[in-house]
C-alpha cells in the first residue's frame, strides 16, 4: 500500500485527523458549510473540501 493519504474520509477519519473528541463537532462543521458527498448510503468528505473549510476558518 502506498503512503498517500486517502482522498475520501469518513466522519471518524476526520475526527482522528483533526484530533476531535466528539462526533458532534464534525456535525457542526458540516452544518457550518463543510461539504459532504453522498454515495448511496455512504457519506464521505473529500480531503480537498476539508482543507478548504479549514482554510476558510483560519484567522
Amino acid at each position: 500500500m502506498n503512503n498517500e493519504k486517502n482522498q475520501w474520509l469518513t466522519y471518524h477519519q476526520v475526527m482522528e485527523e483533526l484530533n476531535i473528541g466528539s462526533m458532534n463537532t464534525v456535525y457542526k462543521m458540516i452544518n457550518d458549510g463543510l461539504k459532504v458527498t453522498s454515495i448511496g448510503r455512504l457519506k464521505r468528505i473529500e480531503r480537498k473540501e476539508l482543507d478548504k473549510y479549514l482554510a476558510s476558518k483560519t484567522i
